[in-house]
């Protein structure tokens, strides 16, 4: 689900401001605070849940449950629907027994919703801390409009989801959980592909909702990484959101991913907010 891509130069975007000056941690992760601007952390959150749909979900107390078959912790975890969500050992054992009955393991991807105690309550019972990630958001432009673009797809077809998985490395037991997945999102989707000497070298999508998109699945195959494929491919991406009248676009990238971060960084994305998932062991 995180970018593996390559950077440099790019058109500048409005900062926003609630948590691009927060300092990162040594893990590159942003605080888990839930403060001023947490009424649009939960409608980033929501967008995000719509964007990338789980195959199943349930909904205990302030916790959204998803599950799809263990493809990408984002789409098998709880997470917190508002601000102050809380997490006692009575609410954790009925969630851990709920990913029990789907034979998986409960993970928790805790964003600033998520009360401080609960992740104190995750960590005492031995969940492991991993994955510390950003949510990066850029205002739209009016030069994104002028961004060179690659052609793209408003559905997802059987070249760009088998592209997609030689690339991002799935094995054939993932293959059709993403597939179910990307069925299932009910936003205007576009599907981004970019080709070099006659073969797709790179892979993306956007997700439309409510005057704003989300970028996903943005890969670019190994062997082509360092020739700013990335770059092409998320400028296309911009130019069709921009097209389609969006005013803000926002992606996740895991932290540490020093290439994407970059790459992101140049095309005018900031940090909103971090989060990380907490692994049941």
């Amino acid at each position: 689900m995180h970018a593996s891509v390559s950077a440099a130069g790019a058109p500048p975007a409005s900062p926003v401001p609630d948590a691009s000056s927060v300092p990162a941690g040594s893990d590159c992760s942003l605080p888990l605070v839930a403060g001023a601007g947490t009424a649009s952390v939960a409608r980033l959150e929501q967008r995000s849940f719509n964007a990338w749909p789980a195959v199943r979900t349930a909904v205990m107390d302030d916790w959204l449950l998803r599950s799809s078959g263990g493809y990408t912790k984002r789409a098998n975890s709880a997470n917190a629907l508002q601000a102050g969500a809380m997490l006692d050992g009575g609410l954790l054992q009925a969630i851990e027994a709920w990913y029990a009955r789907q034979q998986l393991p409960a993970i928790f991807r805790l964003s600033p919703l998520a009360d401080a105690q609960g992740d104190a309550l995750l960590a005492a019972r031995g969940y492991a801390l991993v994955e510390p990630s950003r949510f990066l958001l850029r205002d739209c432009t009016a030069a994104d409009r002028s961004l060179s673009a690659v052609p793209v797809e408003p559905g997802c077809t059987p070249a760009w989801l088998a592209g997609y998985a030689q690339a991002s490395g799935l094995v054939p037991h993932q293959q059709p959980w993403h597939q179910r997945i990307v069925d299932g999102i009910g936003g205007q989707c576009a599907y981004a592909t970019v080709e070099q000497g006659g073969r797709s070298v790179a892979w993306g999508l956007a997700v439309l909702e409510r005057g704003a998109a989300g970028l996903y699945d943005v890969v670019v195959d190994p062997e082509c990484r360092g020739q700013g494929l990335g770059r092409q491919l998320v400028c296309s991406l911009l130019h069709w959101v921009a097209a389609h009248g969006a005013q803000q676009v926002d992606l996740q990238v895991r932290g540490g991913n020093r290439v994407a971060e970059q790459l992101y960084a140049s095309l005018g994305f900031v940090p909103a907010y971090g989060y990380h998932y907490r692994v049941q062991r």
